[in-house]
């Protein structure tokens, strides 16, 4: 079973406001939020494999979106303008 490190770009378009909120909270304690609804994460398979089932389990399957792209292992980030890291992106 391979179990190495995979990055991802997450994103999500939640339509309800206490739905969002969840998705937020739940995104936030596995990766670095990039913008409002956008997150990088690092995941071992059975990591990803859990936090599928937890946002399945949130969301509206009719009505809200989640996507994750794999990044490559060596894709570095590129960042023009602003702080990589923004604080107030952790609430809410």
């Amino acid at each position: 079973m391979n179990s190495h490190l995979v990055k991802y770009l997450l994103c999500y378009d939640i339509k309800n406001k206490s739905r969002l909120r969840r998705v937020h909270r739940l995104v936030r304690d596995w990766g670095l939020p990039v913008q409002f609804s956008v997150f990088e994460i690092e995941l071992l398979p059975l990591q990803l494999e859990k936090l599928l089932v937890e946002l399945t389990g949130l969301i509206e399957v009719s009505e809200d979106k989640v996507m994750l792209y794999r990044l490559s292992p060596n894709q570095q980030r590129i960042s023009l303008g602003g702080d990589e890291v923004t604080n107030d992106l952790f609430y809410i």
